[in-house]
């Protein structure tokens, strides 16, 4: 609508599906007025393809705006064995890749039934989707699949950093979130610590 606007030319759903090689039902869905037929957790790299598209058109935009929400629970993997989410009690670590010391313990609502699953509390903007305050859970036993947010500690780097892991043919590859940064092709002679899959965010605006 406000591209529309803008424009002063009636910007559709079919136009935005077009413009990112994606279903027109995926754009759909999305925005249904029907919460009940609404997708309630799309994948990441849908959100940022969205995002993407209309920061380059001049909108300044976030996943919260997208969403239409002062703060969000994104979840990431499809929830087919437990959908009912249970009040969890999760180590909270920050992004300091320096400091390892707990930073406490935080509740939340999640379906995830892992033992092992920790959250990270962002204390920088990780542009250009998440703020400062975002919080982050990660499952070190998740299975890494393509087009997966994982959690990292870069060779050298000082903070944990969000990446989307990739594979193409033999390649494993790390993305940045930030389009203007290179991609990082995953060596044996690397010492990159992928610290496990983010299966939820509670992102901050």
């Amino acid at each position: 609508e406000e591209k529309s606007k803008r424009d002063q030319v009636k910007f559709t759903s079919s136009q935005l599906a077009n413009a990112l090689c994606m279903p027109r039902s995926m754009i759909t869905k999305l925005i249904h007025p029907d919460e009940s037929k609404r997708v309630l957790n799309p994948r990441v790299d849908t959100l940022l393809k969205i995002v993407e598209f209309f920061k380059t058109d001049g909108f300044n935009i976030t996943v919260d705006d997208l969403l239409g929400v002062k703060s969000s629970s994104i979840l990431i993997q499809d929830q087919k064995i437990n959908p009912k989410n249970t009040q969890r009690t999760i180590s909270l670590f920050s992004f300091d890749n320096k400091t390892k010391t707990k930073l406490g313990t935080i509740d939340i609502k999640t379906s995830i039934q892992s033992d092992n699953v920790i959250a990270l509390l962002a204390d920088d903007d990780i542009k250009p989707l998440f703020k400062k305050g975002s919080i982050f859970i990660v499952d070190p036993d998740a299975t890494l699949e393509n087009d997966t947010l994982v959690a990292v500690k870069l060779n050298q780097s000082k903070k944990i950093q969000i990446k989307k892991y990739q594979i193409q043919g033999h390649k494993r590859i790390l993305i940045s979130l930030e389009s203007h940064e290179k991609p990082i092709v995953l060596m044996p002679t690397e010492r990159h610590d992928i610290l496990g899959a983010v299966i939820q965010i509670n992102a901050k605006t």
